[in-house]
């Protein structure tokens, strides 16, 4: 008998254990992740693109969130506006099962970037593409559906460290205005 009551008290601990989600921002001190790390709000401009926007903290539909819009152009090889956090420490991959965020948009495909330690240069990331709805909405993303950006980075993010998050709109010309309310790993 004790050894069934244990079996259960283990099996319950175990799904309790990893169930977790962590939580990186609520937007409970705003521009600060709950690591202490700022948001940045980068366009295409650092490589001589033309895409415009800005990142404000602002409530839509009742919920207090950071919204991100702009006009983003492909021209002069740009294409994309983005808010980013680093990870500070880093989130290992292997613990969760992918990213999930809260967001409220105007119906257009935006994307999640990760950045991990074997993306050196500026175009290396892993992606996920998602739609907006006029309603918030929970995405997840799971770590084996990211794409890789480049032919040389290992094809799947899995068992690397994150060492950074990104809200992108990008590589199609648009407007984009995408508000987003928490972030987190699950």
């Amino acid at each position: 008998m004790k050894k069934i009551i244990f079996l259960i008290f283990f099996l319950f601990y175990q799904s309790i254990v990893y169930s977790e989600e962590m939580i990186l921002d609520q937007l409970k001190n705003p521009k600060i992740t709950n690591q202490f790390q700022k948001w940045n709000f980068i366009t295409d401009q650092v490589m001589g693109g033309v895409s415009t926007g800005k990142f404000i903290v602002e409530k839509v539909d009742g919920e207090m969130c950071y919204r991100m819009t702009g006009d983003v152009s492909t021209k002069n090889n740009g294409g994309f506006i983005q808010i980013r956090a680093k990870l500070n420490p880093e989130i290992n991959s292997k613990d969760y099962e992918g990213v999930y965020v809260k967001v409220y948009g105007n119906e257009k495909n935006y994307n999640l970037h990760l950045r991990t330690g074997l993306t050196l240069a500026p175009w290396q990331y892993y992606s996920f593409t998602f739609t907006t709805t006029k309603n918030w909405i929970e995405i997840r993303a799971p770590f084996e559906q990211f794409k890789k950006s480049n032919f040389y980075q290992p094809k799947s993010i899995v068992g690397q460290n994150i060492k950074s998050v990104g809200l992108v709109a990008g590589f199609y010309d648009f407007k984009s205005d995408i508000c987003l309310s928490e972030i987190g790993f699950y």
